[in-house]
């Protein structure tokens, strides 16, 4: 088993008597590409920003390798490598001349991680053209590049394909791939694109108002979405009285057109027809399927309404 690197407990962030954060239990252990999941205001770049130092936490506490004191916990950020909302590169500069700017800033040694960095998110052939003219995508591989300039342990990714056409984005997750088994860095990252997620995590943690709802690994994921069921009635509303009677360590959720979906029940198909059946509710098709992330996530938060 790998050996937990970030460990958070009881974390809490207020902005003016408005929560941002609440209880937040989370740990990470090295070797992980961690998926952190949620929508806009889920708490998502606030939990980023407290790892970070950007942000500090109203409560709670941070252990980081090992470190859970103020000043051991600085010390260690310097492992962290992190992209977090667009950088302040300076928009005449080129993008080696940004680089080099954050190199002596931070006390980097060597050019030559310039040239790797660029390299990684295939920005080496810039040349003299100025970060004002790059487009959406060129400057978040550059973001990407400063986050990976250092050489981290422990890499921070809030939306890293943000901008990105389908051939950069599938460039960003082969990185991470060759980053997290060749290199050994410890991914934590964030998408509003979940699918793109599925084929580089290893964990999930869905967050939602500030809160984790749930954390589970891949493994777990896949199991789970994998067992599903939907169902197509008459009348869903009468449908989810059924079920709620019934069956109600099944969580489920309306869809439109009357169907419905289950999170699970697979293996209780007939008692599910004959209930239904039984109560007058009309079935006209009931089938085991799969469901996606986004899918499952839904499920989470309630339904249809979260869409």
């Amino acid at each position: 088993m790998m050996h937990c690197i970030l460990e958070i407990e009881s974390l809490g962030k207020t902005y003016k008597d408005v929560p941002a954060l609440q209880d937040i239990q989370l740990s990470i252990a090295a070797g992980d590409i961690a998926a952190v999941i949620g929508k806009n205001g889920a708490g998502k770049t606030t939990l980023f920003k407290c790892v970070t130092g950007q942000v500090f936490p109203t409560s709670g506490t941070i252990t980081l390798y090992g470190k859970k004191d103020p000043a051991g916990v600085r010390q260690q950020r310097r492992r962290i490598g992190a992209m977090i909302e667009e950088p302040a590169f300076f928009p005449d500069f080129t993008a080696r001349q940004n680089l080099e700017y954050f190199r002596q800033q931070r006390g980097i040694a060597g050019k030559e991680a310039i040239v790797q960095a660029l390299r990684d998110v295939n920005l080496l052939d810039t040349g003299k053209k100025k970060f004002k003219a790059f487009s959406l995508g060129m400057k978040q591989r550059l973001g990407l590049a400063l986050a990976l300039m250092s050489h981290p342990n422990l890499l921070i990714l809030d939306e890293p394909t943000n901008g990105l056409d389908p051939e950069g984005k599938a460039e960003i997750r082969e990185l991470l791939r060759t980053l997290n088994e060749e290199k050994k860095v410890t991914i934590l990252i964030s998408s509003h694109v979940l699918s793109e997620l599925q084929s580089v995590a290893t964990r999930y943690i869905f967050m939602d108002r500030g809160r984790i709802v749930e954390q589970l690994t891949a493994e777990e994921l896949l199991h789970k979405t994998q067992r599903a069921v939907e169902l197509v009635v008459d009348n869903s509303g009468k449908a989810a009285t059924v079920l709620e009677q019934h069956f109600p360590d099944i969580p489920y959720r309306i869809l439109p057109d009357n169907r419905i979906r289950l999170s699970g029940g697979t293996d209780k198909t007939e008692q599910l027809n004959r209930a239904l059946y039984s109560h007058g509710v009309g079935v006209r098709s009931i089938a085991a399927t799969g469901e996606d992330l986004e899918a499952y996530y839904l499920g989470l938060l309630g339904g249809e309404k979260h869409a």
